[in-house]
């Protein structure tokens, strides 16, 4: 196989302090990379997921990025932490068939979607 595993996701954003905010400061994410004015990236649960301006052709913020799934051990838990942080869910929690889970939009409109394990 040529490919041997993933290297990070990058998601785009049109302002990129804002974006830093949301998963550095709210969602708490650590900061691995950085390049002031340009780009950084986070270890998002074992994610790498790098945070930038676009740049050409390469990524236009929102419409293909992708919606970002994270599970939490308690979903009423986590809410009530990211509320207190100033995130709150832009719909549920909800009951669905395989469990329960609420969506977050970050500062781009992107979904990002927490889930309770089982």
């Amino acid at each position: 196989m040529i490919l041997e595993r993933y290297s990070f996701v990058a998601l785009t954003t049109t302002n990129l302090e804002q974006a830093r905010r949301f998963w550095v400061d709210q969602l708490e994410f650590p900061v691995t990379r950085e390049e002031a004015g340009r780009f950084f990236m986070v270890d998002a649960g074992t994610l790498r997921l790098c945070i930038d301006l676009p740049e050409d052709d390469v990524g236009r913020s929102g419409g293909t990025d992708p919606v970002i799934g994270f599970k939490v051990a308690s979903l009423a838990d986590s809410l009530a932490g990211l509320a207190a942080r100033g995130v709150r869910a832009s719909r549920g929690p909800i009951t669905a068939a395989n469990g329960r889970y609420a969506e977050l939009r970050d500062p781009d409109g992107r979904t990002v979607i927490l889930t309770e394990t089982d």
